[in-house]
């Protein structure tokens, strides 16, 4: 009988080496396309994806844990989700991404929770979120004991898009080819910078107020002169700022209970704020904020532009945790691969 050569770097019944597949799996994480992927390996763009899947077979959640400390925002789907939105969900203490949720629906997100088994759920402590109103139920039923923590940026995010707002309102009553509206085009991030930062000695020519050399404080001076509004919401804003910088409880409270004359949008503003009044003290409690899955979000954006052409959200989900270095998937499949790959290198050293 006609023995068939034998060798570490080739599966049973297979052309592709092993070497070969996972290099096309480890690409997976980088800013690439599976077609470019598939051209430098020789091989086609399923059986990238399909080595992808193969490994990401092994290594499913385990609904079994849950750490203390959770958070979970949301980002843009599109056609994954009927909402249009899934859902990031991270271990807020080790920035660690736990999984990708296709729905931020309340009756998915619920089925989703209730996954885990009742001591999962109940040793959660604390769970960051925005101030998206319809999650305070979702995470008081499945995280009985968890503390709610509203998120320090959007809770800042409320006010800096009310201010912009208003700009934007008085740019229009003033026009904007007048000199009030292209100076309030022009400048708007000096309106939106904290105020202990704006800078209130350097003087520098500027071109819409007649050439003038304007130190950048004099310059938000004279924009909050253009209209009382303005400058109403840049102190609403400016007070906000600092009570949470301070993580000042007291001063934030007062400044959400004390009766004060502001434009419409900063009114609503207030409201949604003091309504998210215990959440927002309790993120002046801890350290944790939604900054690591912002940042999380921001390189999911970056690889729906690159590797686009999804036709199903298991594929979505596999490609971002492939590529976010931290999450449960990604360490496995290094692991795994550092393992499978070493008879191999032995073998060819």
């Amino acid at each position: 009988m006609t023995k068939i050569a034998k060798t570490l770097d080739v599966e049973p019944n297979t052309q592709i080496a092993k070497a070969v597949k996972y290099h096309s799996i480890t690409q997976l994480k980088n800013n690439r396309t599976q077609a470019d992927i598939a051209e430098e390996y020789g091989i086609s763009t399923m059986s990238v994806m399909r080595f992808g899947q193969e490994m990401a077979s092994y290594f499913k959640p385990r609904y079994t844990w849950l750490p203390q400390d959770i958070a979970f925002d949301d980002f843009k789907s599109s056609k994954f989700a009927k909402s249009g939105m899934s859902i990031l969900l991270m271990d807020i203490a080790q920035h660690r991404t736990l999984d990708i949720i296709r729905s931020r629906t309340n009756t998915y997100l619920r089925n989703y929770f209730y996954q885990y088994p009742r001591k999962a759920r109940l040793a959660v402590q604390t769970v960051t979120v925005d101030l998206y109103s319809p999650y305070r139920p979702l995470i008081k039923e499945p995280f009985p004991n968890a503390l709610i923590i509203a998120d320090r940026f959007h809770t800042v995010v409320q006010a800096y898009r009310g201010l912009n707002s208003v700009r934007i309102s008085v740019m229009k009553q003033y026009g904007a080819k007048s000199h009030e509206g292209r100076a309030l085009k022009r400048f708007w991030k000096l309106l939106v910078k904290d105020s202990n930062k704006v800078d209130y000695q350097e003087h520098k020519t500027r071109i819409n107020f007649q050439r003038r050399p304007l130190t950048d404080s004099e310059v938000v001076d004279r924009l909050l002169k253009m209209s009382p509004e303005l400058a109403q919401a840049y102190k609403y804003y400016q007070d906000l700022l600092l009570a949470v910088n301070r993580k000042d409880a007291v001063l934030l409270e007062e400044l959400l209970n004390s009766p004060q004359k502001l434009p419409e949008v900063m009114k609503k503003v207030n409201k949604t704020l003091l309504k998210h009044f215990d959440e927002i003290v309790n993120s002046f409690k801890t350290s944790y904020s939604n900054g690591p899955v912002e940042g999380t979000n921001n390189k999911i954006k970056v690889i729906k532009k690159t590797a686009y052409g999804f036709r199903n959200f298991a594929n979505f989900r596999l490609r971002i945790l492939l590529a976010l270095k931290t999450s449960f998937l990604s360490m496995n499949i290094r692991r795994e691969i550092k393992k499978a790959t070493r008879p191999i290198q032995e073998q060819a050293a």
